[in-house]
């Protein structure tokens, strides 16, 4: 099951790559400074670049890649059996006279393995170009196909005839695997020489591929053993007889053997060897070196090292190829533009000896008419346009030994040169890179758009001599992007793999330019901040057992793995019960364990008791019940409400048994000082962010980010040190911080996992939402990335669908953002970590969208038409709403935290309907149509520019 998701992952991958096919001639824009300087508009640039880093290819000293050049036999064995990474030291392989010594390695390696042959035993053709069916057959011997194989069908080419038989089942089988196709008119062209960009890509499709390519391979081998075979075809008396051999696209007076055939074009040969940027290694030949016009008479000149001259009138040559400079279509050119021709024996270049001139004649001719038959023009009216071609044949008689060679080119017809103008002139402009990581793990304020202009040459201009009025803009139909290039919408980034279409306007006056190219960038994976999920789960009376307490975190490691910490935040009446001994001792062994936290769970303690001695007493007696059945060897009767009883546990043996945080439904500031003073708790969790008038008090909730609460009012930000706390306090359920609209018939809610209300026997409202949170696009300027949860596991246990929720939730919790699990005091310890000891930098934003789903109480509601922003640091909170088709967003809250005096939470039942929080601006229900001070509104847009939201908003 495993293999066959990866296998269909990497077709996929592979589908998506073979966008552009082998051996097409496309065209496509590029938009980052290339490694090479002449590949810019090469369709197979990314894979250029991605081979030369591996150093499978090379360029030239003059930072060229020639990815027009046809590639020989040798210069391709080399790029093949090094991304195969297949070298050979084996000196009994015979070797071939003609190929280069640092190509003999890999030559070997590949004959070796029987994927190349040469064209007699002491030739492999070395220097000659390789051709696309030759190719198609070094592909198909690599994937098991032997000269023995045959295919049932054959490929669906228009020029599938003149294919070559031994090349049939080779080209058939590349088609299937979808590694080759025709031009736009489906001919395959088998006997054409492939280019260097074309070998390139073959080379990275193979390296890509890897072993997924050669399972496809032979499973279609297969088919063709279980009789999917055809008949071998009829072959000539010359073709029974051929010697094992490779198809040489060369041009000679007679083929080596029946199965080489003469080709319709040869390119010419390099004057001179030069030698490759990367790797280090002895100077490969390279593909094609135009040759320095020449005015004299075509003759090749007698060169000594090469061949010594004889004094003989014979001398052996075996191919002629014409040598010929890409014909300017300008006039003043043409008196001295001139063919010439190169002869070789054996694949080494020859020159004529003295006393062999006059045995040698030759002639040239073209179909358009242009040259005489010495190689001058003749007849320049006949010289087509730029871009055209001229096809040129020739043939050399010499006559003794008496042979008669032919050759054939395309002569390439370039326009008429401009003038010169000066380096610094800018013709074209691309993106200095292109790609840009994804929202979450964009660092927004490190972005920029950097670019690299080019002359009319192609060269790169430096920045010091670009001009002073240069001016460019940069123009993006998504938003994302201002004018200057900046991040202007950081969460309209679209996902991973998507593309960003992107026009740049360049405008200098002093150079008289202004034109617009068209650029892309493309969405990549990036370094995220850590994420991190606290969770806090209740032990509440005698009904919790050990059981669900072993599940709950089993079901978290199953899923997260042990490394986890969570709290078990216990109640009063669990610590009371003499028989939760076990309960405990099994807490405890997981404190030991896996570093798991204990904390205090107190609820609804302002409306339930009259006042704060009672919940003071009520922690006196948590501590000394919880120590009398977790510690009975520390018991001391009568010691309730004493220090001793902490001062006993505060060793070195039971400290890491203490109460850590607090879990509670509402928190006061009371109770966290109360706490700090005597257990030194500095860790809070409570419900208030999230839920409004809870149990009476009336007030609007705290932030989401954790922070250091106000010492008057813990859902308050501390503005300094002298209103700090020194506790820090944290929202309890934040998988769904609003879910509504705050307008009529809506409510703020909580979409918990284990709610009640909620009907569902499954968790996708929640991990809907849960997966925007761990792709919010504002990640890299929140200060922590958390989730937080309490959980009543008896609950989970003993509700109709509660359990199932939360299990299903955690079984499908995605894994690849690799989310932390920890306790309450271990977040606290984080976020402190990062911000220290005040709210200074605190900030959090998230973007999401509602969940679509509405409980059993019709008041909670998450409509999935509407979009969320809620952003807030020390001063203020702001949240914007936006529905589907509406032109601007709302603005929906806008809280100030820094009036002062600040209210305070008072710790009275009498205070239930006091509002604790800010009625400035919208906020909420208290206030929800409240206008907007112009202070209030500058403040709201500052606050958007500075997360990079800058869409439309109605401050109205």
């Amino acid at each position: 099951m495993n293999y066959e998701k990866k296998l269909k992952q990497i077709r996929h991958y592979m589908a998506g790559l073979l966008a552009v096919w082998l051996f097409c001639i496309h065209s496509a824009p590029v938009f980052a400074d290339r490694a090479f300087n002449d590949i810019e508009h090469s369709y197979a640039a990314d894979a250029i670049e991605a081979m030369a880093a591996q150093g499978y290819v090379t360029g030239y000293q003059d930072g060229s890649f020639r990815p027009l050049h046809f590639i020989s036999r040798q210069e391709w064995a080399s790029i093949f059996a090094k991304s195969l990474k297949r070298t050979s030291n084996n000196r009994g392989v015979t070797s071939f006279r003609d190929v280069s010594p640092w190509a003999l390695p890999y030559v070997q390696a590949l004959q070796e393995e029987s994927i190349t042959k040469g064209i007699s035993d002491q030739l492999f053709g070395a220097k000659h170009n390789m051709t696309r069916q030759d190719m198609a057959v070094w592909y198909a011997r690599y994937f098991g196909v032997t000269d023995d194989t045959r295919s049932a069908g054959i490929s669906s080419f228009v020029d599938q005839p003149n294919i070559s038989n031994y090349a049939q089942t080779s080209v058939w089988l590349m088609e299937r695997l979808e590694l080759i196709e025709g031009d736009t008119n489906h001919y395959f062209h088998p006997k054409e020489s492939v280019s260097r960009q074309d070998a390139t890509l073959v080379a990275y499709r193979l390296w890509l591929g890897g072993d997924v390519l050669k399972e496809r391979a032979k499973r279609l081998l297969e088919s063709l053993e279980n009789g999917a075979a055809t008949m071998p075809q009829a072959t000539s008396q010359q073709e029974s007889q051929k010697i094992a051999v490779d198809l040489i696209p060369e041009i000679r007076q007679q083929p080596v053997n029946s199965e080489i055939e003469e080709p319709k074009r040869h390119r010419p040969r390099p004057d001179s060897p030069v030698s490759p940027v990367t790797p280090p290694e002895p100077k490969p030949e390279p593909p094609i070196t135009p040759p320095v016009p020449n005015p004299k008479p075509p003759i090749i000149p007698v060169d000594p090292s090469v061949i010594p001259p004889d004094h003989s009138s014979d001398f052996l040559v075996d191919e002629v190829v014409i040598k010929a400079q890409e014909l300017v279509n300008q006039p003043e050119t043409y008196p001295s533009y001139q063919l010439s021709f190169q002869l070789y024996n054996e694949g080494r270049p020859v020159s004529i000896p003295a006393a062999s001139v006059t045995n040698v004649t030759y002639t040239f001719s073209d179909g358009l008419g242009v040259f005489d038959v010495q190689g001058k023009i003749a007849h320049p009216e006949n010289i087509p346009a730029a871009d055209s071609f001229i096809p040129v044949e020739m043939k050399v008689t010499i006559a003794k030994p008496y042979r008669v060679l032919t050759a054939q080119t395309k002569l390439i017809v370039k326009g008429k040169t401009p003038p010169e103008e000066p380096p610094n002139v800018i013709r074209s402009v691309y993106l200095a890179t292109y790609t840009i990581s994804e929202a979450a793990a964009l660092d927004p304020a490190a972005w920029k758009m950097s670019y690299v202009f080019r002359n009319a040459k192609g060269e790169i201009i430096a920045p010091e001599m670009l001009p002073s009025d240069l001016i460019l803009r940069i123009k993006d139909s998504r938003g994302i992007f201002e004018a200057d290039g900046k991040i202007a919408n950081l969460h309209l980034i679209p996902a991973v793999n998507s593309v960003i279409p992107l026009k740049i306007t360049v405008e200098s006056p002093s150079q008289g330019i202004l034109f617009t190219s068209d650029a892309e960038l493309t969405v990549e994976p990036g370094g995220r901040k850590k994420q991190y999920f606290a969770v806090s789960i209740m032990l509440q009376g005698s009904a919790t057992t050990v059981d669900q307490i072993k599940q709950s975190r089993q079901l978290l490691m199953d899923h997260f793995g042990p490394n986890i910490k969570v709290t078990w935040a216990m109640q009063n009446g669990f610590v009371f019960v003499e028989a939760n001994r076990p309960q405990l001792e099994q807490v405890l062994a997981f404190v030991d364990q896996y570093g798991d936290e204990v904390g205090i769970l107190a609820g609804y303690p302002n409306q339930s008791e009259p006042g704060l001695p009672v919940w003071e007493a009520k922690m006196d007696e948590w501590l000394y019940m919880y120590r009398y059945n977790a510690f009975n060897e520390l018991h001391q009767s009568g010691s309730m409400g004493s220090p001793s009883v902490f001062e006993s546990m505060d060793t070195d043996q039971y400290r890491k048994y203490l109460p850590k945080s607090l879990t509670s439904f509402t928190v006061n500031p009371e109770q966290t000082q109360w706490l700090k003073d005597h257990y030194r708790i500095t860790s809070a969790m409570g419900w208030s962010a999230t839920q409004y008038n809870v149990n009476g008090m009336y007030g609007e909730g705290s932030p989401l980010m954790p922070y250091w609460s106000h010492k008057d009012n813990p859902i308050v930000p501390a503005q300094g040190i002298a209103d700090n706390s020194g506790t820090v306090f944290m929202n309890s359920v934040t998988i769904d911080p609003i879910g509504s609209r705050y307008t009529k018939d809506s409510s703020r809610w909580t979409l918990h996992p284990g709610d009640p209300y909620v009907t569902e026997t499954d968790a996708a409202p929640q991990l809907y939402i849960v997966q925007q949170y761990l792709d919010n696009p504002y990640q890299r300027i929140n200060t922590v990335n958390y989730l937080s949860i309490i959980l009543d596991i008896n609950a989970l246990a003993n509700t109709h669908n509660m359990g199932p929720i939360w299990e299903n939730f955690v079984n499908h919790f995605p894994l690849d953002r690799k989310v932390e699990i920890v306790g309450v005091d271990g977040l606290k310890q984080i976020y402190e970590s990062v911000a220290g000891a005040n709210n200074d930098h605190t900030e959090f934003t998230l973007m999401f969208r509602g969940s679509g789903i509405k409980t059993a109480m019709d008041s909670n509601n998450s409509p999935a038409n509407l979009r969320y922003l809620w952003t807030e640091n020390a001063s203020q909170r702001i949240i914007l709403s936006k529905e589907d088709g509406d032109a601007a967003w709302s603005i929906i809250d806008f809280t100030d935290y820094t009036p002062k005096p600040v209210p305070k939470l008072a710790y009275s039942p009498e205070n239930s309907h006091t509002d604790v929080s800010y009625v400035t601006g919208r906020n909420f229900k208290l206030c929800p149509t409240a206008p907007l001070t112009a202070d209030e509104i500058q403040r709201v847009k500052t606050r958007l520019k500075e997360i990079y939201f800058v869409e439309e908003v109605n401050y109205q």
